[in-house]
Formats: C-alpha cells, structure tokens, sequence
C-alpha cells in the first residue's frame, strides 16, 4: 500500500559530503575519459607537430587535476546551499512529497510539492550567481567595447553606461525568471511522467535505515532501478523539449540537420543518462560505509 512521505529536512552535512565526493569521482572519470580522446588523436599526429602533442600532454595533467578537485569544491558549494535552502523553504511552501510503497519503493512523486521546490531552489541559486556574474559580463563588454570606439564619442560611453545598467538587470531579474518558468515546467513533466511509468516499470528503490525519530538515512539505491526509470523519464522529456528545435531546423530548411540533431539528442540522452545514474548510485553505495550517507526528516 503506498504512503505518503514529506521530507521535512535534509541533513546538511551529509547531503554535501556525499554529493561532492561523487561529483568528484564523476570529474576523475570524465577526465580519463578525455585524457584517453587526447592519446588517441596525438597517436595520428604527424612527427612534425611535437608542439601539439606537448601541448596535449599538458592539457592532459591538467584535466586529471583541475575535473575532480573542481567538481569537488563546485558541489560542495552548491549542495550546501541547495540543503539549506531546501530546509529554509520547507516551513514556507512545504517539501517534496514521495509516495512510498513499505519505505522501499517511490511509486509517486506529487507534481506541485517538487515542482514548485526545486524551481525556486534553481531559481534563488540562478540570482545568487547572477549577482555576481553579471556585474563581470557587463564591465567586461563595456571595457571591449570602449576599445572600439573612439574615446572622444561622451555619447557613446553614455549610450554604454546605460546598457550595462540594463544588462545587469536583465541577468539579475530576468534569467532568474525564466529558470522559475523553464524549470518549473521540466520538473512538472518530469514528476507526472514518474507518475505514469513507476507503476508499470518500477519506480525509484530505497533502502532506509532509521536513525532517531523521523530520522531516515539512505542506506542503498539500487542502480537499475533508479537508472531504467530516470533514463525513460528524462529521455521522454528530451524529447519533448527537442521537438521545437526540429521544428526551427525544418522552416529553416534543414530537414537533415533537424533530424540528426534529435534523433542524436534522444539516443545520446538515453544512454548517456542510464550509464550516469547508475554510476552515481553504484557510487553512492561503496562511499556510504565510508563517509555515511544522506539522512532525511520524513513526516
């Protein structure tokens, strides 16, 4: 029978931990993976061009230092910031909601609670780095353009002024604005297709431990289900999102261009997505003896 789960709060600790140090072992692979693209083409280089292998060379030292440690430190930041603001928005709008079968099995996830969460999370975390970035973008398109126009035109460093006030606003308010909609949207599709296919192919599979009172830690996720119903879900919504653009290449009267793109995005997708997720959850089963895993408060 399901039940109804609330996740009240999130540990922070925990959460940040566990995220950052997956995130990490993702950048180490991934840089592997483009340490062993650089070998291959330096291997049918021609002799004459020693300074490219060299330059690959490094490049390669390079990726196998600076895709961990920087995934590291990128998650540890944004994990701990999307915790807490996920505990500090729970009083205020309530949390996601899981329909949980015998606290093993999410077979429903309701699609306002998640939609509405995670859009405003990504939406506050969108301003936040916007606060930062787009003072750096403007000054840095002003000081581009100041170099291309004649230091004696007072109108048109005005004119320059004015549009970099402008541009700040518009990255500040209206990017942050368009991640609540686009996001918002995304998760929405994605929580009511959950919805349709959990039942008939299996949903998410947790196995709790409980620690003191509403306490739970994640202590196992299953990999194939987690990445058979992420990779159909996220792929369907792919889809979904790339109609548009096969629509955009066809008035352009690219109907081959349209169409390599989006049967390229869907099965690239597809696969790309079942290999991630069930990385990350073979991942988050080996580091939780080590480092513990994510606690929630359900209700």
């Amino acid at each position: 029978m399901e039940q109804l789960k609330e996740i009240k709060s999130v540990a922070i600790v925990p959460f940040t931990l566990m995220s950052s140090s997956i995130s990490a072992v993702l950048g180490l692979i991934y840089a592997i993976i483009l340490i062993l693209i650089l070998g291959v083409v330096s291997v049918f280089l021609p002799a004459e061009a020693s300074l490219i292998s060299s330059l690959m060379a490094t490049m390669a030292v390079a990726l196998i230092l600076v895709l961990p440690v920087g995934s590291f430190l990128f998650s540890v930041v944004s994990s701990f910031v999307t915790a807490l603001l996920y505990n500090l928005l729970v009083p205020k709008i309530g949390g996601i909601k899981l329909g949980m079968v015998e606290m093993k099995e999410v077979r429903s996830i309701p699609v306002i609670p998640v939609s509405l969460m995670l859009s405003l999370i990504y939406t506050i975390l969108t301003f936040l780095v916007m606060l930062v970035v787009a003072p750096i973008v403007a000054v840095s398109l002003q000081g581009a353009a100041l170099i291309s126009i004649s230091a004696t035109a007072a109108t048109g460093l005005e004119g320059l002024s004015a549009l970099g006030i402008i541009g700040i606003i518009i990255m500040v308010i209206g990017i942050p604005i368009l991640v609540l909609i686009w996001s918002f949207i995304f998760s929405a599709i994605s929580a009511i297709l959950y919805n349709i296919l959990a039942p008939k192919i299996g949903g998410v599979r947790l196995k709790f431990s409980s620690k003191t009172g509403n306490i739970f830690e994640i202590k196992k996720i299953p990999p194939l289900p987690l990445a058979i119903i992420t990779t159909v879900v996220l792929t369907i919504v792919n889809f979904i999102f790339a109609i548009p653009a096969l629509i955009s290449y066809g008035i352009a009267g690219n109907f081959a261009g349209g169409l390599g793109y989006f049967l390229g995005n869907i099965v690239g997708s597809l696969i790309f997505t079942f290999i991630i997720y069930s990385i990350m959850a073979l991942l988050y089963n080996c580091l939780r003896p080590k480092i513990g895993g994510v606690e929630l408060e359900l209700e």
